[in-house]
């Protein structure tokens, strides 16, 4: 039978993943057209909103750490030749791309439940579609990003470019993550709430809005609870990403290798899983 029948014991295999997903690519495709169209489509403004809250909160955050709180930018070295505005915006705009993926992949598959009911294809093309459609905003937010750095004074060169393989670090840990998640929400709903729980959590524990050194160099941080915010992959990633910014060099292995390794685990592992679950998607749905 077709490699699309999910009731044949062989569709289990986690290897098969890639060429199913080779042939379901125009419904992936369709899929994140359609997901752009629903978000965008009677909006006047429309793909503006994609950069409109990370900039509308990067004024806010601004205002609160140079105009409110001035004086704690003088605690950490070198913070005073940091463009904190410029900072905050980096943080977020890949921020904000890992959040919006995570949350659309884990109601993927329910939000779907009259596709999957109906039709035989690669199951993984659900949150696939959903990690993917948020590139766009991505994209234009990196756009603001390098508008904002040169226009407060920065540079920009082929530096640059390093964005692009550390991306890839970022785009399979959503990936990941997502599979994970959509599989539990099919079990257990209970799984979307913690998931907008942990994003929430996450934003904070996490150097979105203030540098990695505000926790390193603090003196009132334990010791096993430094060790358990450097275990984030995202403390390490969104460092990196500043890091190529403002130096336009390759970032330190050490900030990006724990990073890359937490994502191929949770790729995988989010793989194996979902691909074991998914035949009895419809059961549950």
């Amino acid at each position: 039978m077709s490699g699309y029948v999910y009731e044949s014991a062989v569709q289990r295999q986690p290897w098969r993943v890639i060429r199913e997903l080779a042939r379901a690519r125009h419904l992936l495709l369709d899929l994140v057209w359609k997901d752009l169209r629903a978000r965008y489509r009677y909006t006047v403004l429309g793909f503006f909103w994609a950069v409109a809250q990370p900039v509308a909160l990067m004024v806010l955050l601004t205002f609160i750490f140079t105009v409110v709180f001035p004086g704690r930018l003088d605690a950490v070295a070198g913070a005073p030749q940091r463009d904190f505005a410029v900072m905050i915006l980096c943080g977020l705009v890949f921020w904000q791309f890992l959040a919006t993926a995570l949350s659309a992949a884990t109601r993927s598959v329910v939000d779907n439940r009259t596709l999957v009911n109906k039709v035989h294809f690669a199951r993984e093309v659900l949150p696939l579609a959903a990690v993917l459609y948020p590139l766009v905003n991505l994209a234009l937010g990196v756009v603001v990003l390098v508008v904002v750095h040169l226009a407060r004074g920065g540079e920009a060169g082929l530096g640059l470019l390093w964005l692009a393989p550390l991306f890839v670090i970022e785009l399979a840990l959503a990936t990941g993550l997502g599979l994970l998640c959509a599989c539990g929400q099919v079990y257990y709903q209970d799984v979307g709430y913690l998931v907008d729980i942990g994003l929430l959590f996450g934003f904070y524990a996490s150097p979105v809005f203030y540098p990695l050194e505000w926790i390193l160099n603090s003196g009132a941080v334990p010791e096993l609870v430094r060790a358990l915010y450097l275990a984030n992959p995202m403390a390490g990633l969104l460092s990196a990403y500043r890091e190529i910014l403002f130096a336009q060099q390759v970032p330190a292995p050490s900030i990006w290798l724990w990073p890359a390794l937490c994502s191929l685990l949770l790729l995988l592992a989010g793989l194996w899983l979902f691909r074991r679950c998914a035949p009895t998607f419809s059961d549950r749905l």
